[in-house]
């Protein structure tokens, strides 16, 4: 997380430093900003091995901010420029459409300094007039604010989080005060993002297990101390509700408090038909409880066989577990190689080399490098040339490593449906991504259409994150999802299921309304740094959501099996 925070507080420095005039020294704060995005490693892990300095972009002035940050939590130099430009870039940023330079325009010329204003300044129409914007700039600014405050305001992406809140749970764990300790809520559920966080624990004693809680580093501030729970803010920035249960309580209490609340609805509903009672602190017939401290009795008490905590959206899983028929959802651990990287040569950070070695120690069997197609000059697209070059760079690094390495790409889409690459390339290539990116349209029938066109080509393995969203900033482009499936198995095309949080596309729901189709599944984290390859776990995560099984998803095949399936 502090990898995280220190990287947007370097943006920030940036962006204000731009502003006051400072186009060097803003270069270079985003540069350094990259760099530590990019890192898989912890930044305190490497301050304490004295090798701040060695980080790429990281000179002697910006070093001694980051000693400041893991010493402090604060920079001055930071603090400083707050107080002369009171702005709130890292909401405003999240804006379709606003970039820094907009930004500055929006508060030098209108005192925008948030989103609050920024909404107002337009209701008033005062943006219309600014260089660069114009009235339909002011209508798509609106909705994506609209977008922005549904989707993105005040929730964190559980990729980003992850970590931090396991972090603390092992500190709580480790105290040897508690029998049992977890997780809840929807971190359980494994949402793609999260409001707040729910920890249950166990332990004799309430009143120390409550002192001990209150008292660890991960916590900012205490907001209630009650006999019930404790509610505190992380230095993180979410807030934690942590209680503790007796034994025979923390069954009961850890379905309750997973959610969703749908699920729980039902499942309450469900009781009452049977003649039963169903609350945080079990399951009752009359006075006499008969579960509660165990959450499959729970089930069980109910007639239903134990549902995983992603399913519990309330899409029918209740009744697939009165008939016995919940599925047996992939698992992490199944989950052998990545399908969706990028290295340096267009728009990821790290080199294919130091992709591939990472990949290799966080224990996957293969990984598929798929930079990006020459149409997509925004991210340094490669030609033709270009690819066969890289190609024999990959042939070359195969021989040093068991893990293997695909050579594929990800392609765009033309606006006629056409491929960005010629059919003879495509042929050497192990994978094919096709995306629209450039090309998506707010027009059903041309998204539609563009993908068919690209898909009954017959020279693609993947549509890669199909819905084209930004969690927060942009809307899932309009598709006809029942002709798109369709598409997909009869050409034996996979949908990519993209684990990077700000897509997280394909959205659980529509993975499972295409499962019922026999489509299969692409899982990939879009990685463009060493740390980002952490993000397959979240594409595994929405799966499970959509109720995947180990057959549906390519990922599980072995890399010799998987080549030929591709192939196929």
């Amino acid at each position: 997380m502090l990898n995280q925070k220190a990287a947007e507080i370097l943006e920030e420095i940036a962006d204000m430093e731009e502003m006051d005039g400072k186009r060097w020294e803003a270069i270079a704060y985003r540069k350094a900003a990259q760099s530590i995005m990019s890192l898989g490693k912890d930044i305190v892990d490497i301050y304490k091995e004295g090798k701040l300095g060695e980080i790429e972009g990281v000179g002697s002035a910006i070093e001694k901010k980051l000693i400041q940050l893991i010493e402090t939590g604060n920079i001055d130099k930071y603090e400083e420029l707050r107080k002369k430009f009171p702005i709130d870039f890292v909401n405003l940023r999240k804006i379709q459409g606003l970039g820094p330079k907009k930004i500055a325009l929006l508060y030098t010329k209108l005192g925008v300094k948030n989103i609050e204003d920024l909404n107002e300044a337009i209701k008033n129409h005062r943006v219309a007039g600014l260089e660069g914007f114009g009235s339909k700039s002011e209508q798509n600014l609106l909705r994506a604010i609209e977008v922005y405050q549904k989707f993105g305001s005040g929730r964190f992406f559980l990729a980003r989080v992850y970590d931090d809140i396991y972090d603390l749970k092992k500190s709580i764990e480790n105290s040897g005060i508690f029998s049992f300790v977890e997780i809840a809520g929807s971190f359980r559920r494994m949402r793609e993002t999260v409001g707040d966080v729910d920890i249950l624990a166990v332990s004799e004693s309430h009143d120390s297990g409550y002192s001990f809680f209150s008292k660890l580093p991960q916590i900012d501030s205490i907001i209630n101390m009650g006999s019930a729970k404790v509610t505190a803010r992380l230095k993180s920035g979410l807030n934690c509700d942590f209680r503790i249960f007796k034994s025979d309580e923390i069954g009961s209490a850890l379905q309750y408090f997973t959610g969703s609340k749908d699920h729980n609805v039902k499942l309450r509903n469900l009781a009452i038909s049977k003649g039963l009672k169903l609350n945080e602190y079990g399951l009752f017939k009359g006075e006499n409880k008969i579960a509660g401290d165990d959450e499959v009795e729970v089930y069980r008490g109910l007639g239903l066989s134990w549902i995983p905590p992603e399913m519990r959206e309330n899409m029918g899983e209740i009744e697939a577990a009165e008939r016995g028929e919940i599925p047996e959802i992939i698992g992490y651990d199944q989950v052998q190689g990545d399908l969706h990287t990028h290295t340096s040569e267009t728009d990821g950070k790290n080199t294919l080399e130091e992709m591939v070695e990472a990949a290799e120690k966080n224990g996957l069997k293969y990984i598929a490098v798929t930079n990006h197609s020459k149409s997509l000059r925004v991210a340094k697209g490669m030609g033709e040339a270009a690819f066969r070059k890289f190609n024999r760079r990959i042939d070359e690094l195969q021989d040093s490593h068991s893990l293997k390495i695909l050579k594929g790409v990800e392609m765009d889409i033309l606006r006629n449906g056409e491929l960005d690459l010629g059919a003879e390339l495509l042929e050497e290539m192990n994978i094919v991504l096709a995306s629209l990116h450039q090309w998506a349209s707010s027009s059903l029938t041309e998204n539609t259409d563009r993908l068919l066109k690209a898909i009954y080509s017959g020279h693609i393995s993947v549509i890669a994150h199909p819905t084209g969203r930004l969690i927060g900033s942009r809307e899932q482009i309009p598709l006809d999802f029942p002709k798109l499936f369709d598409a997909c198995k009869e050409m034996n095309v996979a949908l990519e299921i993209n684990g990077y949080p700000e897509r997280s596309d394909l959205p659980y729901d529509i993975v499972h309304e295409a499962r019922s189709y026999g489509v299969k599944f692409s899982l990939g984290s879009d990685a463009h740094s060493l740390s980002d390859l952490n993000f397959l776990k979240f594409s595994a995560a929405i799966a499970r959501r959509g109720w995947l099984r180990k057959c549906d998803v390519l990922n599980t095949l072995s890399a010799e099996s998987l080549i030929k399936e591709l192939k196929r």
